[in-house]
């Protein structure tokens, strides 16, 4: 191999690099693996899986996503012009700390701990995974005011979600899409027949 040649592969090997650097490396989290929080990305569910799951709103009131990442999704609840509440979920798989202040939980809906942070909110640990979040906002929400917000998720739903790599492995198909499965029917075998001793004729 000539030097010339040597030295046109170093450097398409090098503008490469520099490519990926510059233009690759701000996506890293839409490109497969990854971590959030040292947490690997694929063990995190993604923020776009949350979003199904926030209350639907009521007549007059519009809810307006402002942040999806992995691991979270947010929203604002606006009625008219105004803010009502900040809306948010979260999988504390990337944040293990933000579980603690549900150990000493003396609250509950639906089964789950609940807890007040301030006057303004109030937080839900789903699954012992993700949390729900409901901040007021302009002239606030009270406490009630904010549980049934809570309430309005699905939080069922959300309860039975899982990454992407797991619902992949584990998801049913929909009614009218499933295959009939055949089953190997064991097949009596036939008994072969005896034959059947000859009768002597009497003598004459």
């Amino acid at each position: 191999m000539s030097r010339l040649l040597r030295w046109a592969i170093g450097v398409t090997l090098l503008a490469s690099l520099l490519f990926a650097a510059f233009f690759l490396l701000p996506f890293r989290t839409w490109l497969p693996g990854g971590t959030v929080a040292d947490v690997a990305t694929s063990e995190v569910v993604n923020g776009s899986a949350f979003n199904r799951l926030f209350p639907k709103t009521e007549p007059g009131e519009q809810l307006v996503f402002t942040q999806e990442k992995r691991g979270f999704s947010e929203a604002r609840l606006k009625q008219a012009d105004a803010i009502k509440a900040l809306l948010a979920i979260s999988d504390t798989t990337t944040a293990p700390a933000a579980r603690s202040k549900f150990e000493g939980s003396t609250e509950q809906l639906r089964g789950w701990p609940l807890v007040e942070q301030g006057e303004q909110a109030s937080a839900l640990l789903v699954a012992e995974r993700f949390q729900v979040k409901v901040i007021g906002q302009g002239n606030g929400l009270d406490p009630t005011q904010r549980h049934e917000l809570i309430a309005a998720f699905d939080l069922d739903g959300l309860a039975a979600l899982r990454p992407a790599k797991d619902a992949r492995s584990t998801r049913a198909l929909a009614p009218g899409r499933q295959q009939p499965v055949a089953i190997p029917v064991p097949v009596a075998k036939k008994e072969a027949a005896q034959p059947i001793p000859a009768t002597p004729e009497p003598a004459a």
